[in-house]
């Protein structure tokens, strides 16, 4: 004869009649109106706090961002540079799907749509992250911006990041179609 199956929970979980009291204890009244109660209050704490953490990141970027310009200003399947401030600028590249800004390189530079680069007219080249994959130099400065109601927002203050350059592994010109 095989040994007598549990017939509550896994096997070995509970002996027989534990098992049997075990079903008889699950909730054989209704709960009281202090549940749904509590059940409600925990709702709107939820949504007031959802409400309150919207309103707060619902606005313009906080210090140390700064506003650069109208990122209309920039195409959008291309690049372009605007003015941080007297003495600086940012290039703001738009071509490659969002928006990228770095600090100027001090060149001109135009986006190549066939290639996916950022390419200069001293025959240098940067993939869409900055980092310099054709010609000399080095891989250009990224900085932090968030874009907000149509203005381009940028952290003048940071250092930014600059990828290691890998210079010999792409083409530095634009072919023309």
């Amino acid at each position: 004869m095989p040994p007598e199956q549990p017939d509550y929970g896994p096997r070995g979980y509970l002996p027989p009649q534990a098992a049997k009291r075990a079903r008889k204890i699950v909730l054989r009244e209704p709960m009281g109106l202090q549940w749904a109660i509590a059940a409600v209050v925990a709702g709107v704490l939820v949504l007031l706090a959802g409400g309150v953490l919207f309103l707060l990141r619902s606005g313009p970027p906080s210090a140390p961002f700064v506003p650069v310009g109208e990122i209309a200003r920039i195409d959008p399947r291309g690049a372009g540079t605007l003015s941080l401030g007297t003495d600086r600028a940012v290039l703001v590249l738009r071509g490659a799907g969002g928006v990228a800004v770095f600090d100027d390189p001090g060149v001109a530079v135009a986006w190549c749509p066939q290639r996916s680069l950022l390419i200069a007219r001293d025959d240098a080249a940067w993939s869409p992250d900055g980092r310099l994959v054709g010609g000399d130099g080095e891989s250009l400065t990224r900085l932090a911006s968030q874009v907000h109601d149509g203005v381009l927002y940028v952290d003048s203050g940071a250092d930014g990041t600059r990828l290691p350059p890998r210079p010999g592994t792409g083409p530095t010109t634009c072919p023309t179609t």
